[in-house]
C-alpha cells in the first residue's frame, strides 16, 4: 500500500466513526464483507465529501469493478475516397 492510500485510509476512518462507529481499517482491507457493510452505512449517510472519499479508498483499493457494456458498439468504416488526379497538389 503506498502512502497516498494509507494517508486516504486513515482520513476515511476517522471522518466514518459517526457513521459506522469505530472503524478496523486492516479488517477494512482484507475482509470483504465488513468492507461492504461499513462503505454501504458511509453511502446511505448522504455527506457528499464521505461518500467522494469512501468511491476513490473503493478504487484505490480495487475494490470497484468497472462496468462493462455487454453489446458492442460498432464503429462506422471509414472510406476516404481520393481522386488520383490531384493526389500531389495543384503542380504535381
Amino acid at each position: 500500500m503506498d502512502g497516498k492510500t494509507f494517508a486516504l485510509l486513515s482520513k476515511f476512518t476517522i471522518a466514518a466513526r459517526k457513521v459506522a462507529g469505530s472503524i478496523n481499517p486492516s479488517k477494512l482491507i482484507t475482509d470483504k464483507h465488513y468492507a461492504n457493510e461499513v462503505f454501504w452505512k458511509v453511502n446511505h449517510l448522504g455527506d457528499e465529501a464521505l461518500i467522494m472519499m469512501s468511491l476513490d479508498l473503493q478504487n484505490q483499493l480495487g475494490m470497484l469493478t468497472p462496468v462493462v457494456d455487454k453489446t458492442p458498439t460498432a464503429i462506422p468504416a471509414v472510406s476516404i475516397e481520393t481522386d488520383k488526379k490531384y493526389l500531389f497538389g495543384a503542380r504535381g
